[in-house]
């Protein structure tokens, strides 16, 4: 099953709880819009999610479907499972899940790569735009394994900027709508709502979104 409307999740990119998340967002073939809260402090998603909830933790995974907030990473990755996952459970080994659900392995070696990397996104960037979280979200096609996707992931999160993630992994009916959109696959590929823009290239669309998106 689909979701009719994009699920939201409130998160940043080193935290190794919101890893867990992107990675079964990944596996599912969803698309998600994130809300980027840099070191689940700065930002007005951060607000936003203080006003809405109470708390400032993420991963904050809200269905907009059923109207339901989760927080904990392992609340959401099983509600996306059950809710989004083959309907069919004997269709695939859960055992193959367990880098991602057993908590203490997928923790550990997601903190370990969140330190070796400098803690990427643990601040808002300075020199961020005051009113990128008012930005129509904008879109990128990768997955997030790619080395390629990366930068561009981290530099969307530092400037507070809104995207729609379109999920590309091996085997993904994405790949085939972005053949069909652009005459080829390559990740990243972003397209900004609202300036027009549609580009290859990580080091490009990471010099774009610094120009545009920074005073």
């Amino acid at each position: 099953p689909r979701p009719t409307i994009p699920l939201v999740l409130y998160e940043y990119d080193s935290s190794p709880y919101c890893k867990r998340v992107r990675e079964i967002i990944n596996l599912l073939d969803l698309t998600v819009e994130y809300r980027p809260c840099p070191g689940a402090r700065d930002g007005n998603f951060s607000t936003e999610l203080y006003e809405k909830t109470g708390r400032r933790t993420v991963p904050y995974l809200y269905d907009p479907n059923t109207d339901q907030g989760l927080f904990e990473s392992n609340d959401q990755i099983e509600y996306l499972l059950t809710n989004y996952g083959p309907q069919d459970v004997t269709s695939y080994d859960r055992k193959a899940l367990w880098p991602i659900t057993f908590g203490g392995f997928s923790i550990f070696t997601s903190s370990l790569c969140a330190v070796v990397l400098g803690m990427p996104c643990k601040r808002k960037q300075m020199n961020a735009r005051p009113d990128n979280e008012d930005m129509i979200p904008i879109e990128i096609w990768g997955n997030e394994a790619s080395p390629f996707v990366r930068p561009v992931r981290e530099k969307l999160c530092s400037l507070c900027l809104p995207h729609n993630m379109i999920s590309c992994s091996r085997g993904s009916v994405n790949r085939d709508i972005m053949i069909q959109k652009t005459g080829r696959f390559q990740v990243p590929y972003l397209v900004d709502p609202n300036t027009g823009v549609e580009m290859y290239e990580s080091e490009e669309i990471v010099k774009y979104l610094d120009t545009v998106y920074t005073v």
